[in-house]
């Protein structure tokens, strides 16, 4: 799992550097069109017709060039110019020189009213997500944000900045470089205590992780008696039977962290191990019910679209999947286990404590346990999915890789629920992945004296879930068959109805 470095450069200036590698994000004070990057974000109104402050000032730093690129935008729609959270790219200047700024991206943030603070928040929220996206579009690589919003529109910065957090997280993609340039010393305070509360909840957890990573296991025989299953250290009471009253008062989400961690321990050591590993920490899986009820159709007053996925559902994706939306997910290694866990906060049901960590938890422990029986039934995907021990023991106990078919496998019996893929056609219709995978039906462990009537008949009454195999870039169309590179996906996409 991967931390961020705390780095103060001055009083003005703090970097947040994911360790990872991914992503640097600068909270500095000053003066954004100062900034040097490839992107500069101007909050501007709906008729993009700069009226002081920032706006006039980028407006008189970029030049007659970008000027009129905005009037005319303005002269042709004039109050629908910009909507309020929708975001418009332009050139900067004609005559680039290595100094200059690319690309101006202009766009209008909300009036903040206590009455309709969440609405206020979801079109902040759609500031940043739209501009973030505009620059993944053009494969840009740095951009700086005022704090939109926050000053005349009155926005509480530290909301804001929480906003902000959160649409970094999840639109960042590709973009290397986020700054938040912020001339009020308020606000700047504001977003630096956010941002260094959110990198400190990630370095705990980190943390947490690592510290269990780290363990080793001791060969020296322990005392008899029963001990916790999860801590492995404090010897259990009669009156407990699993965890110890340490681990007993940890919550939801700490208690599958340290239980995924303890997969992990058992896979470094070998498969037999983590098979055990499984046995043991099974019955805790009873002691935390797991009630599956996401939203089945999109809504757009809450989901994102992903872009790059609609290209794909379109153009390389067979028919019965075309009426279908893909929202948003972060590409943050378990972004299969992201789309089941979006799925449920976007209904907004009580479920939402589900964490992605929880639910690779348990499909590690079901699929492992039972993998002979999935084996059989999914006999017919055999030449698609690989080697399982190797993949088990290397990769779908950690959290931040890319998971493989395997997973979906058992995904159906841990959420009672049915799986339709969609797989692009990228490498045509002949290849082996499209062949075996596309419109592939995933459902519950069928048992062995379940007829093939009664399991279909019993997978039309569960929940029915839509998956795409995704990449988080374009397909890049080349016509040559030299030096093809043959497409695999990297990214996993829920499907929702319209309504």
């Amino acid at each position: 799992m991967s931390g961020i470095d705390i780095k103060k450069i001055d009083d003005k200036c703090t970097l947040f550097v994911f360790t990872n590698g991914s992503l640097t994000v600068a909270v500095r004070q000053g003066d954004i069109g100062n900034e040097i990057c490839d992107a500069l974000v101007n909050s501007t109104n709906r008729c993009m017709n700069p009226n002081g402050g920032v706006d006039s000032s980028i407006h008189i730093k970029m030049g007659q060039f970008y000027t009129d690129q905005v009037a005319s935008i303005h002269k042709a729609m004039e109050e629908n110019a910009c909507p309020v959270g929708q975001s418009r790219i332009f050139i900067a200047k004609f005559d680039l020189k290595e100094e200059d700024v690319p690309f101006v991206i202009n766009t209008v943030g909300p009036v903040y009213t206590e009455a309709e603070k969440e609405h206020a928040a979801f079109m902040l929220g759609s500031c940043y997500n739209s501009s973030l996206t505009l620059a993944n579009i053009y494969q840009l690589t740095s951009i700086a944000f005022p704090a939109i919003s926050c000053g005349a529109n009155h926005f509480p910065p530290r909301e804001a900045a929480r906003v902000a957090i959160e649409s970094v997280r999840q639109f960042s993609c590709n973009i290397k470089d986020v700054r938040f340039v912020l001339f009020d010393r308020l606000v700047y305070k504001a977003f630096l205590r956010e941002w260094t509360k959110y990198a400190q909840q990630v370095n705990n957890e980190t943390h947490t992780t690592n510290s269990l990573l780290s363990m080793t296991i001791s060969t020296e025989p322990k005392p008899a008696g029963r001990y916790c299953v999860i801590c492995k250290e404090q010897r259990l009471p009669i009156d407990r039977q699993l965890l110890c009253s340490t681990c007993s008062d940890l919550t939801r989400s700490e208690i599958f962290s340290r239980f995924l961690a303890r997969l992990r321990i058992a896979a470094d050591i070998s498969y037999n191990e983590l098979i055990h590993e499984c046995e043991v920490l099974k019955p805790i899986l009873r002691s935390y019910p797991l009630f599956y009820a996401p939203i089945k159709t999109f809504d757009a007053n809450i989901h994102k679209r992903d872009n790059v996925a609609e290209d794909y559902l379109s153009g390389y994706c067979t028919k019965e999947f075309h009426n279908s939306k893909p929202i948003t997910i972060v590409g943050n290694g378990h972004c299969l286990y992201d789309s089941f866990v979006r799925l449920v906060e976007a209904g907004g049901t009580a479920t939402s404590a589900l964490t992605p960590i929880e639910l690779r938890a348990r499909n590690v422990v079901e699929l492992i346990l039972n993998i002979r029986a999935y084996q059989a039934q999914y006999r017919h995907l055999s030449a698609v999915l690989g080697k399982f021990e190797e993949y088990a023991i290397k990769e779908m106990v950690r959290d931040s890789t890319f998971v493989s078919a395997w997973d979906l496998l058992s995904l159906p019996t841990v959420l009672n629920i049915s799986i339709t893929c969609a797989y692009p056609s990228v490498n045509g219709e002949k290849d082996r992945e499209f062949t075996a995978l596309n419109n592939a039906l995933f459902i519950p462990l069928v048992k062995d004296n379940d007829t093939s009537h009664k399991s279909a008949e019993a997978s039309s009454e569960l929940i029915q879930i839509k998956l795409l195999f995704s990449h988080s870039h374009r397909p890049i169309v080349d016509s040559s068959s030299k030096n093809k590179t043959k497409w695999t996906p990297n990214h996993f996409v829920p499907l929702l109805g319209l309504k």
